[in-house]
């Protein structure tokens, strides 16, 4: 179930966003995302289709930054570089594998709050199986255009859970091998 859910999270229309047009555009755009997949069997189209649409919303840079914490800074240059491409195509990767998923829910976009100057969390539900499932998406303020820096699927933060493994993987095995496995697998 929470493999939907991350593929559903990412599979919105969306662009950077002024704060006053997060609610409205969002619920457009899932709806519109939710018949995209209805309407395509072609997985790695659709994947392909939803990223293209998102490189202007999500900032994968700052995921991938806060995905490694501390870490992130101890990295030089082409390092950091190559991570957040590694971070943003083990994204596509898990998503493709999460396709097959999709029944039909719908996402309903249920209010937002904004939590300072610089955050603003989008709350939005699922039915699945009957029962409401939360999903948060988190923005903040760019410039005055808002970006997706994190989800929060049934109350757990992707970029938390990617820190905790990431963390693991750099104290037992070093940032090479991280790349690796962020190059040739997916880290769920």
């Amino acid at each position: 179930m929470k493999k939907l859910l991350l593929y559903l999270i990412f599979s919105l229309n969306l662009w950077a966003l002024p704060l006053s047009d997060i609610y409205n555009t969002m619920q457009k755009n899932i709806d519109e995302s939710l018949k995209l997949l209805q309407n395509n069997d072609d997985k790695k189209k659709v994947v392909d289709e939803i990223f293209n649409i998102f490189n202007d919303t999500i900032d994968y840079e700052l995921m991938a930054k806060l995905s490694l914490s501390k870490n992130f800074s101890s990295l030089n240059e082409k390092q950091k570089t190559e991570f957040a491409k590694a971070f943003k195509d083990s994204l596509k990767k898990s998503l493709t594998d999460k396709l097959s998923l999709y029944k039909d829910q719908v996402l309903k976009v249920k209010e937002g709050k904004q939590i300072n100057d610089k955050r603003y969390f989008l709350d939005t539900s699922m039915m699945v199986d009957g029962e409401e499932k939360n999903i948060i998406f988190k923005f903040y303020n760019k410039n005055n255009n808002w970006l997706i820096y994190d989800v929060d699927i049934l109350g757990v933060s992707i970029i938390q859970t990617y820190r905790s493994q990431f963390g693991d993987i750099l104290s037992n095995e070093g940032f090479e091998a991280l790349l690796k496995k962020l190059e040739n697998i997916n880290i769920e």
